[in-house]
């Protein structure tokens, strides 16, 4: 068992050096995706690690088609090199990612998003009326990173969805534009007459 753990640790090793010489992107792997269980997500095998990852030199269709792939990986490093194309390229392709049943994939997109900057603002407040919640959700958090004010009165909309993570989102992001619940004044103090 501990000799078949060193193999496998020698061909991953191989794998990235090999990607570092290529100047391939290495894949993001830490140390939970490596133990034989996930203590936290109940996963009871390690994900695979693919023979093959996107890498800068990946036409922007062909990463579009990655972040579609069965492996987590794929889908996690796809979404990172997409960041780095123009907003018109990558943005639809990282909206849908919001989909995806991996947090740490839509947690990629949501920056990857962010990264863009005021650009993207009125595309993501139109997409907080978006039919999927996991879109609202992730739109909500983008707009709190942005902070454009444009986006209170339907971030305040959101704030009452159906859907717990669009509510918390777009409560945390409002809070973070200075929009939160109003503090109440402590009552003053009457001085005593003299």
């Amino acid at each position: 068992m501990e000799e078949e753990k060193k193999t496998e640790g020698n061909a991953e090793k191989t794998m990235l050096e090999g990607a570092k010489k290529e100047g391939q992107t290495t894949p993001v792997i830490t140390r939970s995706m490596m133990e034989e269980s996930c203590p936290s997500c109940g996963v009871e095998t390690e994900p695979k690690i693919p023979a093959v990852l996107p890498d800068a030199g990946w036409s922007t269709e062909r990463l579009v088609e990655a972040i579609k792939d069965e492996n987590m990986l794929v889908r996690s490093n796809a979404i990172l090199i997409l960041s780095k194309r123009s907003p018109s390229e990558a943005l639809e392709p990282l909206i849908e990612a919001l989909k995806d049943d991996e947090y740490i994939v839509k947690t990629n997109a949501m920056v990857a998003i962010a990264a863009f900057g005021q650009q993207v603002a009125e595309r993501m407040i139109s997409a907080l009326d978006d039919e999927n919640p996991d879109i609202r959700a992730g739109a909500a958090w983008v707009l709190g990173e942005l902070k454009d004010q444009r986006a209170v009165p339907a971030l305040e909309r959101v704030a009452q969805d159906n859907y717990p993570l669009a509510r918390i989102q777009a409560k945390a992001s409002l809070l973070a534009m200075g929009r939160g619940p109003k503090k109440e004044e402590p009552p003053k103090k009457e001085e005593p007459n003299e």
